[in-house]
This record gives structure tokens, C-alpha cells and sequence, in this order.
């Protein structure tokens, strides 16, 4: 697996982790259900720091800027931003 697939990959796990980790939150709010927060939240911190580390590596390897490796990495911040950043840097 090249690093630009496999950033691809867990950029895209990342995304689908905030939708875990979103609804998780919307259950816990209208049933009181905290232990799909705890799941979901660990799941997303998980990739989350996945993502931030193939973030970085695919920076190095790709030859990206400080700056350009940076945004991967703060991308992971907002929800759903990793997505249009992956398609951004494909071009």
C-alpha cells in the first residue's frame, strides 16, 4: 500500500469516525445512553491519532511543506474536513 492510498484510507476512516462519534452523541442526548459515547469517542480518538501520524509520514514522503503537513494534521480538527483536503492535495 503506497502512503498516498493509505492516507486516503484513514483519511476517510476519520471522516466516517465523526459520524460514529456524532451520532453516539445525539443518542446520549435524547436517551441517556452514555456507553455509545464512550465507544464511538474511543473509535474516533483512535483513527483520530492514526490520521494524524499517516498525516505526517505522507507529508515527509510526498515532499509537502511545514505549512502544507500542518493543515493535514488540523484538518482532523473539523469535522468531515479531511475529505475535501485529500481531494485538494490529490491535485
Amino acid at each position: 500500500m503506497t502512503p498516498k492510498i493509505l492516507y486516503r484510507t484513514v483519511a476517510m476512516g476519520e471522516a466516517v469516525t465523526w459520524t460514529l462519534l456524532i451520532s453516539a452523541l445525539i443518542i446520549r442526548a435524547t436517551t441517556g445512553f452514555a456507553p455509545a459515547v464512550t465507544v464511538a469517542g474511543s473509535v474516533h480518538g483512535f483513527v483520530f491519532l492514526a490520521y494524524a501520524a499517516v498525516a505526517v509520514l505522507t507529508a515527509i514522503n510526498q515532499r509537502w511543506g511545514l505549512g502544507l503537513g500542518l493543515l493535514a494534521v488540523v484538518t482532523a480538527v473539523v469535522p468531515y474536513a479531511t475529505i475535501p483536503f485529500d481531494v485538494w492535495a490529490e491535485r
